[in-house]
């Protein structure tokens, strides 16, 4: 399962992603609050089907865009080389009565179980790679 299928009020996601997040992401930043509140900004390199306006232009103005959600969940969460986090695929694997999504890379893993997300907005940003001056 795509993950934009798996988040509610996806509508502005679809429009810009309607093949939904087919390239590698970044869990980026992941916040677990107290009573299984979860928060989880995923950042993609792959450029939207539609521009957005107020963006401005990809690859000029902004090259990363960062989808921020709330959800429920978190009961479960396992991170193995936090630090070696980097892109990859991200997989929705519906179980039961749980959801994951997880990611794994040559030297990390992440598995979060998650009941619900919803789309909150995105926000952009230039990666500059290995230059700190971008």
């Amino acid at each position: 399962m795509n993950i934009i299928d798996f988040i509610s009020r996806n509508i502005f996601l679809k429009q810009i992603f309607p093949n939904g997040l087919t390239e590698s992401v970044l869990l980026g930043q992941i916040g677990l609050n107290v009573g299984g509140q979860l928060s989880l900004n995923i950042h993609t390199q792959q450029k939207p089907e539609q521009e957005v306006s107020k963006w401005g232009l990809w690859g000029k103005n902004y090259n990363v865009i960062v989808i921020r959600l709330l959800g429920l969940g978190g009961e479960n969460v396992i991170i193995n080389g936090c630090k070696k986090i980097n892109y990859g695929k991200i997989n929705v694997i519906k179980g039961d009565d749980r959801t994951f999504i997880t990611q794994t890379g040559d030297e990390w893993f992440i598995e979060i179980d998650v009941d619900h997300l919803i789309f909150q907005g995105c926000d952009t940003y230039i990666d500059g790679g290995d230059d700190p001056a971008l």
